[in-house]
């Protein structure tokens, strides 16, 4: 009896170690992706309210497919390059955290391009999003993370210069004809 009790208690002990080993293992890629997809579920969380799901449309991933590929079928004449695809990320935040990991059978919200990009206030709130969105590309270790971040950073400048300047004319306006007097 004493030896069945051992040698269960030996096939324990190992089953324990190489578990442990394996979860230390269970890769470093892991543990930093899990990381990742916590990053941006943070920035989605924090922005997913400033965006317009009204006209939104409903995809289907197929084989092949990338975000940028479905972004700019969905945004053709309106971005292309496909760069504004965290657009389609936060409203699909749900199905999918890190946008280079789509698969084929998700079904990813995409939302109007006019009601998100070209409303100045909508815009304006959305600025903040992609440059966030921008950190944590900074995470990432892949050749597209490098060149996708500088793209969310000028979108995210584009998008807050745009609603300044149209809200500073106005101002400098009104203030021309007060100096006149």
């Amino acid at each position: 009896m004493k030896k069945i009790a051992l040698v269960l208690l030996s096939v324990v002990a190992a089953f324990g170690i190489i578990s442990c080993a394996s979860t230390a293992t269970m890769d470093a890629a892991a543990q930093k992706q899990a990381q990742i997809n916590q990053s941006f579920d943070k920035v989605y969380n924090a922005h997913a309210s400033a965006l317009v799901l009204e006209g939104a449309k409903t995809y289907e991933v197929k084989s092949g497919d990338t975000l940028t590929k479905i972004t700019k079928e969905f945004y053709a004449g309106k971005d292309e390059n496909g760069y504004y695809f965290p657009l389609i990320m936060l409203a699909s935040h749900n199905v999918v955290s890190d946008p280079e990991l789509i698969t084929p059978g998700m079904k990813l919200t995409i939302p109007d391009f006019d009601a998100n990009i070209n409303d100045k206030a909508v815009a304006k709130k959305l600025s903040p999003y992609f440059k966030d969105l921008a950190g944590v590309y900074q995470q990432k270790d892949t050749p597209a993370a490098e060149d996708i971040r500088p793209h969310l950073i000028e979108i995210s400048d584009l998008l807050g210069k745009e609603t300044v300047s149209l809200e500073a004319e106005p101002a400098a306006t009104e203030a021309a004809p007060a100096a006149s007097n």
